[in-house]
């Protein structure tokens, strides 16, 4: 291998880029040659989220000290609560050779591939079909409306970005999105 390869994952709330992300690690291929990223947030954990698995989830004041520490690689405030990626997992990845792949939000992604300009970084934007649909898989959260609603806006705002990204996914059907992220890393790692 020439060098690492970072994949980020970004796109609106509701797009499926969780699940994608945890379809993809049950793939062998997948689980030998990359290291995956669990970012810092200070938002609250949802009922079928685990602490250290989906996220590690930790207190304003925590995430904010961890932040002056210079702990992560970027961070960003996304409605209200805090995100940061750790060091720790990029530091790991080059240590074992492995490849990295990142969840993460629009801003923090265009920030990394400017930052980590020694290290290939291939960005895939995740969307769902259509406002509808992104409204519905939101309203299956066990969110208020309100908040859908701030969420909702401010897909509007990430999905611009959509167009500064390598690949652009569309999660329809979630067998078929995975495929085609499957077929990207491995054009990409050919």
């Amino acid at each position: 291998m020439k060098g690492m390869k970072i994949f980020i994952l970004s796109g609106p709330s509701g797009a499926g880029k969780t699940t994608l992300l945890n379809r993809l690690f049950r793939k062998n291929f997948i689980k030998k040659n990359f290291i995956r990223c669990i970012s810092y947030t200070t938002r609250g954990q949802r009922p079928s989220e685990k602490n250290r698995k989906d996220y590690f989830f930790v207190s304003k004041k925590e995430f904010l000290r961890l932040k002056r520490q210079k702990f992560f690689l970027e961070t960003q405030k996304v409605l209200d609560n805090y995100y940061g990626t750790p060091k720790y997992f990029y530091k790991r990845a080059k240590k074992l050779k492995k490849n990295l792949i990142l969840c993460i939000d629009v801003k923090g992604g265009m920030y990394l591939k400017k930052k980590l300009k020694l290290d290939k970084i291939v960005t895939i934007f995740i969307s769902a079909p259509n406002k509808d649909e992104l409204f519905s898989r939101l309203e299956k959260r066990t969110e208020k409306t309100s908040f859908i609603k701030r969420r909702l806006s401010l897909a509007k705002d990430e999905l611009k970005y959509s167009r500064y990204y390598d690949y652009v996914v569309i999660n329809k059907k979630i067998n078929v999105a995975l495929g085609k992220i499957m077929s990207i890393i491995l054009k990409e790692m050919a």
